[in-house]
């Protein structure tokens, strides 16, 4: 009886030990698995940055020409007294680039005879109603 009781657990502990290996083989390349695919993230991810990282420096470098092209084409802004009324007072002064326009005396004659006849019927319907 003695070595039937021996034969039987070497086979018991023989078992669980081929079972515990088959566990700790599955989960080692579960592990293995799992850092492969971690590793495959971050290496996406640091593309997908230095993607986004290269276009904003693009888009920075043609905001920049834009401005610097708007600058000269439109002139360049700085403070200073406006007006000949108000000496001490500072302001905005256009420097370069189109300067302001000015009509003549006929043009505001006939923009401020328009407006007055414009008025005039306005008023003429209020009283209407």
């Amino acid at each position: 009886m003695a070595k039937r009781r021996s034969s039987k657990t070497p086979s018991r502990i023989e078992g669980f030990a081929e079972d515990l290996g088959t566990l700790l083989g599955s989960a080692t390349r579960k592990a293995e698995s799992w850092l492969g695919q971690r590793q495959q993230i971050v290496t996406r991810l640091t593309e997908v940055r230095d993607t986004a990282s290269k276009l904003l420096t693009e888009l920075g470098q043609q905001a920049q020409s834009a401005v610097a092209a708007g600058a000269t084409a439109y002139g360049k802004r700085r403070r200073g007294p406006v007006g000949s009324k108000n000496k001490g007072t500072k302001g905005i002064i256009i420097v370069g680039g189109k300067g302001r326009r000015t009509m003549s005396r006929a043009a505001r004659a006939k923009i401020s005879a328009a407006q007055k006849a414009r008025w005039a019927k306005q008023k003429a319907g209020e009283k209407k109603k």
